[in-house]
């Protein structure tokens, strides 16, 4: 019976592998003298990158606020300390060794604080969302008495309430999950209230958005603003995205996106400021018909041809701004008279 030796059952290839490391720690072993004084010739320079490491990552840390991320980095602290004491007794190998965990574990906290400050900023804002959505759904369930549905949003409004816990605790990951999970039951109850009849309530909610944005559309008509012109225009994006989420019976997302259309409808309006009245534009042209005449004489007398030109052209501006006005375009005709005012100005100027 044939004998089987350990040699008849590893593979080829192990026995040539094993052969090739056993040379090369004989190499390394001849050359130990060498390696040594590498060693310790770059141990000073490894510990001070560390050090540098260390150092750019303890603003983050403060900034997170993460107890998982200061407890690493407090460890990584302790690590490189004791690499220093390694070097300071003469063991620059261990010391290179221990520094690089030290700084490994500095890279592990400034990656879980860098997280932590993604979620703690999306946590905090999921937060002021969310309670908004409360709000309307837990109104409406209210209103309409919808039993199931109050059942749901109590259901959310414990959830949020964890979520806060969480979020004070500094456990963002946590809390951003049970935020999920009490949007969820906002959605359930906000779906029973649509199919019991809310679809007509967002189906307004949508046309009264659109009004706003129809009105804000006419007071950027002929303003020269391409940052409003963008505002607007996306505005109209999120509102169409409202009305797929409603074809699509997604009520809570409805709501969501009707509230961000109308809140950037309501920014252009804002920043264009208050809309004028017919009184108020009356005004103007009237202030603008009492000038006018003193400021002729004085340009008519000083025979400047560039003057004459101005006072011609306010005057013309002056009867668009009337007939604006006529024709209730009241933001049309607030800008005619406020150029055709600042035309008599200049003409006024260049006179005196």
């Amino acid at each position: 019976m044939k004998t089987t030796t350990f040699d008849t059952i590893v593979d080829p290839w192990t026995r040539v592998w094993a052969a090739l490391t056993l040379l090369t720690a004989l190499a390394i072993l001849s050359a130990t003298p060498a390696v040594a004084q590498i060693s310790i010739e770059a141990a000073p320079d490894v510990l001070a990158r560390t050090d540098e490491i260390i150092q750019d990552v303890v603003p983050l840390i403060h900034e997170s606020d993460s107890e998982q991320a200061r407890r690493i980095f407090a460890d990584a602290l302790r690590q490189q300390q004791h690499a220093h004491q390694l070097l300071s007794n003469a063991r620059p190998g261990f010391a290179m060794t221990v520094s690089m965990r030290a700084r490994e574990a500095a890279r592990q906290a400034e990656r879980i604080a860098r997280g932590s400050l993604n979620y703690e900023e999306r946590v905090r804002n999921y937060l002021d969302r969310l309670i908004d959505r409360y709000e309307q759904v837990k109104d409406r369930a209210q209103e309409t008495g919808n039993e199931q549905a109050m059942r749901f949003v109590r259901e959310a409004e414990a959830l949020y309430h964890r979520a806060r816990e969480q979020y004070r605790q500094t456990h963002y990951q946590q809390a951003f999950a049970l935020l999920q999970s009490a949007e969820t039951q906002l959605n359930r109850a906000a779906r029973l209230l649509f199919e019991s009849g809310d679809a007509e309530r967002l189906e307004h909610e949508l046309d009264r958005t659109a009004e706003l944005i129809a009105l804000a559309a006419d007071r950027l008509d002929d303003v020269n603003d391409p940052a409003l012109s963008d505002l607007l225009g996306r505005a109209e994006e999120v509102l169409g995205r409202a009305r797929s989420a409603l074809a699509d019976q997604q009520p809570l997302m409805t709501l969501r996106f009707t509230r961000q259309a109308r809140d950037l409808a309501q920014r252009v309006l804002r920043q264009l400021g208050p809309a004028p009245d017919a009184d108020s534009v009356s005004t103007q042209i009237e202030h603008f018909d009492e000038q006018v005449s003193r400021v002729a004489d004085q340009v008519i007398e000083s025979g400047d041809q560039d003057a004459l030109r101005l006072l011609g052209r306010a005057r013309d501006m002056r009867d668009q701004a009337q007939d604006a006005l006529n024709n209730g375009n009241l933001e049309r005709s607030l800008r005619q008279i406020r150029t055709a005012l600042n035309m008599l100005r200049q003409a006024a100027e260049r006179t005196r």
